[in-house]
Parts: structure tokens; C-alpha cells; sequence
């Protein structure tokens, strides 16, 4: 049965941008934009909800990028200069680490609002070891195969701590795979992701974007995940030999850095292309990468049109 859910950080509300703008110029108190972002949170779980989305998020809107929760709340890193996110007009504060990194299960639970998701079967976005690796700054004097080591078990904590928590389901982010990495980091990173993932009951899923995937997908669909992603607007299937047997595709249709809404029958088409061409077990409609690239109302729109796809699928 084809699904249906968001991938990454939504975008903020205009009220809560205006907010945290006037908190950093002394205009406004901390709380009030607390109280904004929760309101927003509660927003965005009613859309997905009310889009018929499968899994559920609480928009990620306490996070600045997808490295910041672990960067500031994993001793042994902090987070370091301002980088820009790949080919994006973005940018993140790359993690520098600094020593042995320590596992403690609570960098992700302190950014995630449990009271909210309460009831809903909700997943967790976390980095990929080996992204969360890779894009670190390493000033520790250790080797990078130590520096992934701790980065899985870093990953396996927050794992562990989300699943005892509610989570159910647990997606890995990694654009580096597709756009940066060497033919023997692929071994490493799917060693490192087995680190995390082996013995979790959550469904698991590795997420890629921003980058080909069909150079490395027979690679892929090795990973000890439930479910591999694709980014649509950067990976050309035609030609490709590799099936994804075994698998759920996330079928990335959703353009995350465009404002145009898709309309629904071209997202269903995109879904079947991709389900005729890799074979996979089950199809997941998803956005390609965060929606935090877009206007609330575009994002919005988007997740509506999402539900709509997948519910035309599911319809057959």
C-alpha cells in the first residue's frame, strides 16, 4: 500500500520569524516565542493529519539544521562555522569535533514535542552516521574511521531513546552518498548505519537528496533499512539497471526547492515510473528534501497535494 510523509524541517510560520527576530533585538520575550513555536508545531501536525499523511512529524521546527541538535547537545562537539548547505542558497554551522564523542539519547528528545505528536504514529528525522560524519570538521587528532564509530553510536543512543519515547518509525538523512562520497565510503557508511539500526523495533529508512542516486542504488538497497530514498529532481532512472527488491522506495516528487505545487496526477506518475523501473516491494510518496526552502503556505499546500497523490494510489 503506497505512503505518504514529509522528510525533513518545515518551514517556520511569518509570526514566529517576526518573532525570533524581535527576541534577538530585545523586542520580544523568549516564551512568547516558545508559545509561537508550539502553536506552529500543532499546525503542521493537524496538516499532515488532516493530508491523510502516514507518519507524522512535529515539523522539526525547533531545529536550525539537521545537524544542530547533536552539534549542541553531544559532548565532544559543538557546533562551528557557518557553511553553505550544498547547492542550496542556505546554510548550516558544520559540527567541529573536538574529542571522544558521548553518547547520551537526549540531543534529539530535547528539540522533539512528545506532548504534541501524543496519539499520532510519528517519525524522527536524524542525520546518517556517515553524513553526520562527513560533515564534521574534525579537530580531535582522531581517524575519520574512529570519528564514524562514535558517530553510530552517538546515532544508536538517540535511536534507542526515540523508540522508547513513541517513535515508530526512524528516517536517516544522507545527501553526502549522492553527491560527495568515494566507492569505499559506501561500505563504511552501511556498516555504520547497522552500528544504529540492527535490534530496533521502529521502521527504518535511509533518505537521500540533492544528488544521483543511480550510480550507487544496487549500494543502496544493501543498507539494514526498511525503506531507501530517492531525490527525483537530481536522479535520472532512464537506463538503470538496479531493482530495489525488498524495499519501500521513498519516491522524492515533491520538489522541496520549487514553489510551484505539483499537481496530483504528476506526482502519481512520477510514483509508478519509479515502482515499474526499480521493482520495489511498496512506494512511499515523500518531498525530495525539507520543505523549510518554501513559504508556509507553499509548504502547505505541497503536503495536501502529497495525501492526495498517494491517496489516488492507494486506490489503484
Amino acid at each position: 500500500m503506497p505512503f505518504a510523509h514529509l522528510v525533513g524541517i518545515y518551514p517556520r510560520s511569518e509570526k514566529v520569524v517576526e518573532l525570533s527576530r524581535s527576541v534577538d533585538r530585545g523586542r520580544a520575550t523568549p516564551e512568547a516565542l516558545a508559545a509561537a513555536v508550539e502553536e506552529d508545531e500543532r499546525a503542521v501536525i493537524a496538516l499532515q493529519r488532516e493530508a491523510g499523511l502516514d507518519y507524522i512529524t512535529d515539523g522539526l521546527l525547533r531545529w536550525q539544521d539537521l545537524l544542530r541538535p547533536l552539534s549542541s547537545g553531544v559532548p565532544g562537539m559543538e557546533p562551528g562555522g557557518i557553511v553553505r548547505w550544498f547547492d542550496n542558497n542556505s546554510f548550516f554551522r558544520h559540527p567541529v569535533i573536538t574529542g571522544p564523542l558521548r553518547p547520551t539519547g537526549k540531543a534529539v528528545l530535547a528539540v522533539t514535542n512528545l506532548a504534541a505528536l501524543a496519539g499520532v504514529r510519528w517519525k524522527a528525522v536524524l542525520p546518517s552516521p556517515f553524513a553526520l560524519a562527513a560533515l564534521s570538521e574534525n579537530r580531535s587528532g582522531r581517524s575519520f574511521a574512529q570519528v564514524l564509530d562514535d558517530a553510530a553510536a552517538v546515532l544508536r543512543a538517540e535511536a534507542q531513546a526515540l523508540e522508547a519515547a513513541g517513535c515508530v518509525y526512524l528516517q536517516f538523512s544522507d545527501p553526502v552518498l549522492v553527491t560527495r562520497a568515494t566507492p569505499d565510503d559506501i561500505p563504511r557508511a552501511r556498516a555504520a548505519l547497522a552500528a544504529v539500526v540492527t535490534g530496533l523495533r521502529a521502521r527504518t529508512a535511509l533518505h537521500t537528496f540533492f544528488g544521483d542516486a543511480t550510480p550507487v542504488l544496487p549500494a543502496l538497497v544493501e543498507f539494514p533499512v526498511d525503506e531507501i530514498g530517492i531525490d527525483l529532481y537530481a536522479t535520472t532512472l532512464d537506463g538503470t539497471r538496479a531493482r530495489a527488491a525488498g524495499k519501500t522506495l521513498l519516491v522524492g516528487a515533491l520538489d522541496g526547492r520549487n514553489s510551484l505545487v505539483e499537481e496530483t496526477g504528476a506526482l502519481v506518475e512520477q510514483a509508478m515510473r519509479a515502482r515499474d523501473r526499480l521493482a520495489p516491494d511498496d512506494v512511499a510518496l515523500v518531498p525530495n528534501c525539507d520543505l523549510e526552502f518554501l513559504p508556509w503556505d507553499v509548504a502547505a499546500a505541497k503536503t495536501r497535494r502529497l495525501g492526495e497523490a498517494a491517496a489516488v494510489l492507494r486506490r489503484g
